[in-house]
């Protein structure tokens, strides 16, 4: 349910509403319902009153509804930065399923997505699952988690997300190990847990300029040894290599002073264009030892708690990894993960799967349509609902046949909400069901179309027309 609220222009004066864990591993888009708001609800006042008055209506606080209001301490996206939120899917199953007992709406709910999944032929829930199916016993599913805390960072120079986490500082392996714990703890060795994610399209850097390929690099050689620990693994690797800054700046065609100004000054590269094909391996080595750290940190802490369960990466994007950060990947994930919405896989794009000879499965790609009063489609857009079903069969036909894909997960299960997700505004028609929890027919009878031919598609001779 985390993503199904929209901010309603109400915000809280008591600032405790804001206050946040420490030791809180879950962020504030994944964060389910908090409906104990009462006594903040106290200090409710229209902060945006342009917000508000998108609404025709709300309920009030001593509505059966209001159980269905949340608060969102923080977005990523859009001028509000943090305030009361309504989730109008939850309260819709409330009154589609009727509360019979406290939350028996949510369990009809589960009852009936599972049923969906069966009858529509899925063969696992995608990431995101939320965590009271993890236990469900009927579908496989996959778990998910992030490393959040209060480590050194490093910028690639494109965060659309947030800043990389740096893997050598001591904090970041101890918050893994703490998030990791509770994935575990949340799974139970379940059986029905194909693998794990953990985090989610990260800014490893893309394959342009040497600039944006190496930005983790050059921002942590733009720190002092002493506040970067990346800067100072960094720096030991180069001493060790050349000896001499001298021998540095021969290779690098540089004039850096003496070690002691590389470590305690930084070197600032970032707006350089002068990198010649000897510094350019350098840094590539320097991100290879930089992703290593990070696959290797979560691989160990994932693997000490969950042994029989896959380790299936970090969902790499299209427009923000580097080809260092795959070939780290295949060293410690069971499965290398890409978010990739298009209209389907390029042979272009991803022959690079032939070399990297890995199990490789989609994170995330979608397809809508401008015909559901959505104000947006989505990434991908489709003509109407019959077109978009069709794109859906496309798009994993380029996946079935595919010999390095294992799979391809669909976001979202449920539309947007039409005035926008808290977290980023998404206000997207990419749903399997509306936000009624109506299912869209013609993408469904897509799905089982697919899914009936999915083994004789891939192994036998028979072809999705």
């Amino acid at each position: 349910m985390a993503n199904t609220t929209t901010f309603t222009g109400v915000d809280y004066r008591d600032d405790a509403v804001r206050a946040r864990d420490p030791d809180d591993v879950t962020p504030e888009d994944s964060k389910g319902l908090n409906s104990n708001l009462a006594k903040y609800q106290k200090s409710a006042y229209i902060a945006y009153p342009d917000r508000r008055a998108m609404f025709n209506w709300l309920p009030q606080y001593n509505d059966k509804l209001e159980n269905h209001y949340s608060y969102k301490r923080s977005s990523h996206l859009g001028p509000i930065q943090h305030g009361e939120v309504f989730s109008f899917y939850q309260a819709n199953l409330e009154r589609r399923y009727a509360q019979q007992y406290p939350d028996s709406y949510i369990d009809k709910w589960r009852e009936v997505t599972l049923k969906r999944m069966q009858d529509w032929g899925f063969t696992s829930f995608g990431n995101w699952t939320d965590a009271s199916f993890y236990n469900n016993q009927q579908v496989p599913y996959f778990a998910n988690g992030w490393i959040i805390g209060d480590f050194k960072r490093l910028s690639s120079g494109f965060d659309y997300w947030g800043a990389m986490p740096d893997p050598f500082d001591p904090e970041f392996v101890k918050r893994a190990n703490i998030t990791t714990q509770v994935i575990a703890q949340e799974v139970q060795n379940n059986p029905w847990c194909i693998g794990v994610f953990i985090d989610n399209e990260m800014s490893w850097g893309g394959e342009g300029s040497t600039t944006l390929r190496y930005g983790i690099v050059l921002d942590a050689l733009s720190k002092t040894t002493g506040n970067s620990p990346t800067k100072s693994v960094f720096s030991d690797m180069l001493k060790q290599k050349y000896k001499t800054i001298s021998q540095l700046n021969k290779v690098w065609n540089r004039n850096i002073k003496s070690w002691k100004v590389f470590d305690n000054t930084g070197v600032n590269y970032k707006k350089d264009s002068n990198f010649n094909n000897a510094m350019i391996a350098d840094l590539s080595w320097l991100l290879i030892r930089f992703s290593d750290e990070y696959f290797k940190v979560v691989n160990h802490s994932l693997k000490s708690v969950l042994p029989d369960h896959l380790y299936m990466g970090a969902r790499f994007t299209s427009w923000g990894t580097s080809p260092e950060a795959r070939w780290s990947a295949k060293k410690y994930a069971d499965v290398i993960s890409y978010n990739y919405y298009r209209e389907g896989l390029d042979p272009m794009t991803w022959d690079m799967l032939k070399e990297l000879d890995m199990p490789t499965i989609i994170g995330e790609f979608h397809i809508g349509s401008g015909d559901t009063g959505q104000p947006n489609p989505g990434i991908i857009h489709a003509a109407n609902q019959r077109d978009r079903a069709d794109m859906y069969k496309t798009y994993m036909k380029t996946v079935i046949d595919n010999p390095y894909l294992i799979g391809a997960h669909w976001f979202q299960y449920i539309d947007s909400p039409i005035t926008g997700r808290a977290y980023d505004g998404e206000n997207y028609n990419v749903g399997f069901v509306t936000t009624t929890d109506i299912p869209y027919p013609e993408l469904v009878e897509a799905a089982k179309q697919v899914h009936k031919s999915l083994y004789q598609q891939r192994y036998g001779d028979v072809e999705i027309k």
